[in-house]
């Protein structure tokens, strides 16, 4: 019989870099020192999940969050919380393919929520294990197909990427080299920083961006400093820093994390250039894959504008304790009737 274990990430660092070390399709996300950054920008704490079966192991990282913290739900009568998978594909891994194991985890792990009034889940699931979709929907979970995601495979020779492209993105990539624009994988110096990060609020202001988008100083600070992290730097001819990313690398893949520009600048084709050199540094270091992830409709044109290679996209979503979900909903949209129609999980935290 499998045995169920919780623990404390902050109390119990070591005991889970050793059961990670071991596992299969881990990604950046489920590194102790991306984990511990994400508490930090989701205001929550992590439990690590483990169903332990002889050999084999599965395994599942949360953040559990206060509920009663959102100013507009300050007046609730007792302590609730909800968990979400850490941003952005962390969710179950494990040391070999097995899938019952996982199956048995997630279905304790409903059972603890319930127990600790932990009223809602909401997982991001790998799209790169495909097995997990059903997985999820055995052990109880409603399951949706969110979108795609968009990958390059890095395999191909540099012309056939090339060839990958849309035409206009070949253009664009064209002009910025005329104008001289420079590339370059950045110091992570706390100037550089916060060119980084006043570029990407004022980005994401200027697009009037969903709130889970913006992040705070703790976020951008903890997650650059990070071993897997490698910020990208897009120079004008006269050395000013007009576009910049975050990348994280992990065994055999480069994940595209966040990015911005200098809309002053939008004639030089800054992100073409950035996404275009990104692709081409992460091959040149011989990794395997440059998964440029998904997005909304606009977001997802200019990366399908590298790549026509997709693959599906699932979330899964629990309410563990339905009173309590549906009070807490309820007291939400007396407050935000002009939101009840927002598709936004968990529905209470839309406008957080």
């Amino acid at each position: 019989m499998a045995e169920f274990i919780v623990w404390n990430l902050q109390e119990d660092v070591q005991k889970y870099k050793k059961y990670v070390e071991n596992c299969i399709n881990k990604t950046p996300y489920h590194l102790t020192e991306y984990l511990l950054a994400e508490e930090k920008a989701e205001d929550g704490y992590t439990k690590i999940f483990l169903c332990i079966d002889g050999e084999n192991f599965a395994m599942f990282p949360g953040v559990i969050r206060r509920i009663k913290s959102l100013s507009y739900m300050s007046d609730l009568d007792e302590e609730l919380y909800d968990m979400i998978t850490p941003h952005e594909y962390s969710g179950i891994i494990a040391n070999n393919n097995v899938e019952l194991l996982k199956q048995i985890l997630l279905e304790n792990i409903i059972c603890f929520c319930q127990e600790n009034k932990i009223i809602y889940q909401f997982h991001r699931i790998n799209p790169f294990m495909k097995e997990l979709p059903e997985i999820y929907e055995k052990a109880g979970f409603d399951v949706i197909h969110s979108n795609y995601q968009v990958y390059v495979n890095l395999e191909q020779t540099k012309e056939q990427i090339e060839s990958g492209y849309k035409s206009n993105v070949r253009r664009n990539v064209k002009r910025a080299i005329r104008e001289g624009l420079q590339f370059e994988i950045s110091e992570k110096s706390k100037e550089n920083i916060a060119i980084f990060q006043t570029m990407y609020q004022k980005a994401m202001e200027i697009l009037e961006a969903k709130h889970f988008l913006y992040f705070n100083e703790r976020y951008f600070q903890e997650i650059i400093k990070c071993s897997c992290s490698r910020l990208c730097l897009i120079r004008s001819r006269d050395d000013k820093v007009i576009a910049a990313s975050i990348m994280l690398v992990h065994e055999n893949v480069v994940y595209y994390h966040l990015g911005c520009f200098d809309r002053s600048y939008v004639l030089q084709r800054p992100m073409n250039y950035l996404m275009h050199s990104m692709i081409m540094w992460s091959k040149q270091e011989g990794y395997k894959v440059f998964h440029l992830g998904g997005g909304g409709k606009s977001l997802m044109r200019f990366k399908e504008g590298y790549s026509n290679t997709r693959i599906d996209y699932y979330i899964a979503n629990k309410i563990c304790a339905q009173d309590y979900y549906q009070r807490v909903c309820e007291n939400w949209e007396k407050k935000f009737p002009q939101y009840a129609d927002e598709i936004f999980y968990p529905h209470y935290r839309y406008n957080e």
